[in-house]
Order: structure tokens, then C-alpha cells, then sequence
């Protein structure tokens, strides 16, 4: 299946903070944690999600268990507009407390639904499309945090030799020409020599 790869969602994501005059930096963790720290010393933690939901893990299935977006000042969440396709992205930049607060409220909710479960529910989502839920509709919610701007995937993705896969060398272009040349002129390849001047 299709995927957006985290690195590349991030790089979104810090692209649209930084155009909202919100440039960030990142603290080193001894762990996967994408923590930042704004200029006024603030921390920020980022979410990245292939699809419109944000997951978050709680230590222990209780109503009160801490959350692994808890532990610094504000969430980062990317993810792309089309869920699982390179191109636009959607990014919301909120305090964290508003985030857990909701994630509570929200799983809380579904419990209160008698879903279908063993108990043991550690995950705890909540979902950008409305659903008709309470867990559901945060695109809708949470859209006074959501950065404006505009920062695309699809240039960003893949590494160096990913992004230029299929754009051909000087040496080819110039060999393309020469060959081009060659035969409108009805002279051998040899015959065209080619003068290049970049300035």
C-alpha cells in the first residue's frame, strides 16, 4: 500500500511552521521522539500519520494513564491531504494539553459506546474526518490550529537520487545535442563538437 515515509511528512511540516514565522530545532532524544524546540524555548513534539487520524499509546488501559504525546508544550501533527499520497499536506500546531484533553474526552466516549473489545484499549485514536462521533470530525475541531501555508510532499520525497531519478546529466544533454545536431547537419557525431558557457 501507498505510503508517505515520516521524514518526508516532517520536512513538510517544519516547512509550514517555519512560514508561519515559527522555525524549529531539534533537541536530541534517546529515542524515535521528533522533539523541537521553538524560539522561545518552548518544546514541541511531531506526530506524523499517513491517515486522518492521530494515534496516541497510553501506558496502561485506565482512564487516567499518561500519554506518549504528553511531555512537552505543544503537538505538531502532519499528515497528507490525501491520506497515503505525496503531495499537499495538512499540519496542526496546538498546545498539548488542549491534544490530551481531547484524546481523553474522546476515548472516554467510545468506551461509553460499548464497543466491541477485550479491555486492554491502550490505543486511544482520534480521527480528522467527521465520522459522526465524538472521536471523530477534528479536522472540523481543531481548524483554528491548523497552519496555513502551503508545503507539498512530492518535491520533497525520497532521497537525492529519488528526487532526481530521471533528469539527465550535462553529459547526456550534451551528448543528446550533439547526436541531434549530427543529423540535421547529415555530418558524423564526431564532426560536432559542442561549446558550453555557464555563467
Amino acid at each position: 500500500m501507498n505510503k508517505v515515509s515520516n521524514e518526508t511528512l516532517l520536512n513538510a511540516g517544519l516547512d509550514l511552521m517555519a512560514q508561519a514565522g515559527n522555525s524549529l530545532v531539534k533537541v536530541p532524544t534517546s529515542s524515535r521522539a521528533m522533539i523541537y524546540r521553538l524560539q522561545d524555548g518552548s518544546t514541541v513534539r511531531v506526530r506524523t500519520c499517513n491517515d486522518h487520524v492521530l494515534v496516541v499509546l497510553a501506558d496502561a488501559a485506565e482512564a487516567g494513564a499518561r500519554l506518549n504525546i504528553e511531555g512537552t508544550d505543544h503537538l505538531l501533527v502532519v499528515m497528507p491531504e490525501i491520506p497515503r499520497t505525496k503531495g499537499n499536506v495538512h499540519a496542526y500546531f496546538l498546545p498539548t494539553a488542549v491534544a490530551v484533553s481531547a484524546v481523553r474526552e474522546s476515548h472516554a466516549a467510545w468506551l461509553a459506546s460499548n464497543p466491541a473489545t477485550k479491555g486492554n484499549n491502550r490505543t486511544w485514536n482520534i480521527w480528522f474526518d467527521d465520522y459522526g462521533a465524538l472521536w471523530g470530525d477534528f479536522a472540523t475541531k481543531w481548524a483554528k490550529y491548523r497552519l496555513k501555508g502551503n508545503s507539498a510532499t512530492a518535491e520533497k520525497a525520497g532521497s537525492v537520487s529519488e528526487r532526481t531519478a530521471g533528469v539527465k546529466t550535462l553529459g547526456e544533454v550534451i551528448a543528446e545535442a550533439r547526436r541531434i545536431i549530427a543529423e540535421a547537419a547529415g555530418v558524423p557525431i564526431d564532426a560536432v563538437k559542442v561549446s558550453i558557457a555557464l555563467d
